[in-house]
């Protein structure tokens, strides 16, 4: 039977066919040493997309922490391995967590690697562009010092064009956790498109009960026209989201 240490010694070389023979053997996909950082820790910390996926179909789990509140996902990004950074976002991981120190996966990108593609593949997945661990720094300036490129597509969705449009983008994804932060940040939350959508009209279409409570306790109401005369309550129904459509309604009779 293959040892977790084997496992991760196959991880570290890149050994995809290693890797393959220990989990065939018997090795724990779930392997982590004494402080918590796991087998998929160790894949995505040195660049490997393949190993990764193979760990993941075999029950790794896709946002482990370590002692640290480290994630895959956060090594990834500080190596600037965009490869393994995107297939961690096609299988739906935590784009909101930080660590210990408050750092999330997208100031490790654009804050310790200066990488472009990844902080982009990170603010495409709606991950907090307002959030810095340094008090009185955005990460913005941080960026600046290792990218020119993540500094301004960070100024850019901060500021209140770049940041409705996110905010936007995320209800339509029904990404609450992340609507929640760009609210707090200071997105706009009346910010609409050119046809007159608001956040609650996306959030409404896309149908999470919960994301339209919080706009609606947010003063957007359930009953605004946008330019063609939909309301949020109107396009709930259309695509029969019944929860969604209660919650709505509810907002109208208070």
């Amino acid at each position: 039977m293959a040892t977790g240490d084997e496992l991760m010694e196959a991880i570290e070389g890149g050994d995809e066919s290693g890797v393959k023979r220990c989990l065939d053997d018997g090795a724990d996909a779930l392997h982590a040493d004494d402080e918590g950082f796991t087998a998929l820790h160790m894949a995505c910390q040195e660049g490997h997309d393949a190993i990764a996926v193979m760990l993941l179909r075999k029950g790794a789990k896709i946002d482990a922490t370590d002692d640290d509140g480290v994630t895959p996902l956060m090594l990834a990004c500080e190596g600037g391995h965009s490869a393994v950074v995107k297939m961690l976002l096609k299988e739906r991981c935590d784009v909101m967590r930080v660590d210990k120190a408050g750092r999330s996966a997208l100031f490790r990108a654009a804050c310790i690697a200066g990488s472009e593609d990844c902080s982009r593949a990170m603010l495409a997945a709606s991950a907090d562009a307002f959030g810095c661990p340094v008090e009185g720094k955005s990460m913005a300036d941080l960026a600046g010092k290792k990218s020119v490129a993540c500094k301004l597509m960070l100024e850019e969705c901060v500021s209140r064009e770049g940041a409705g449009k996110r905010l936007l983008e995320a209800c339509e994804a029904g990404r609450l956790a992340s609507v929640e932060a760009m609210l707090a940040g200071g997105a706009p939350i009346d910010f609409t498109d050119g046809d007159g959508w608001g956040a609650l009209h996306f959030a409404a279409a896309e149908g999470t009960p919960e994301l339209c409570e919080l706009l609606v306790e947010k003063g957007l109401k359930a009953d605004a026209a946008a330019g063609d005369g939909e309301t949020p309550v109107d396009l709930a129904e259309e695509e029969e989201h019944d929860e969604a459509v209660a919650v709505l309604k509810a907002s109208l009779a208070k």
